[in-house]
């Protein structure tokens, strides 16, 4: 299985030494999980912070298995977002309320909004 999608990074947690396990929502997939191998270098965190926009690739030998992610930045909205702490507040909500979302589940009207 792969898919291409664009998403928006909801928050990541660490897996091993190297590897981050990344939380999107996409348009076309809903909230999604992944594992971004080598997720914790440098050159990663800054893409893989949380309200980023980035472009996806996901791998898996099954629909049902974890996969893994391969992200680009669209767009680094996390750094405008910390100047403000309404913002980081909106934003951690919103990431809360999209966690009780059912994984997998597509709602392309919510991830417009």
């Amino acid at each position: 299985m792969e898919w291409r999608d664009e998403g928006i990074i909801l928050g990541t947690r660490k897996h091993g030494e190297t590897s981050a396990i990344l939380e999107v929502m996409t348009r076309a997939h809903g909230r999604h999980l992944g594992l971004v191998r080598g997720g914790r270098s440098r050159k990663q965190q800054p893409v893989l912070q949380p309200g980023n926009r980035v472009d996806l690739l996901w791998r898996a030998r099954l629909d049902e298995h974890l996969g893994t992610f391969q992200a680009e930045a669209i767009e680094m909205n996390a750094a405008r977002l910390m100047d403000s702490a309404v913002a980081i507040y909106g934003l951690q909500t919103m990431a809360a309320h999209l966690r009780l979302l059912p994984e997998r589940d597509a709602h392309g009207g919510l991830y417009e909004t």
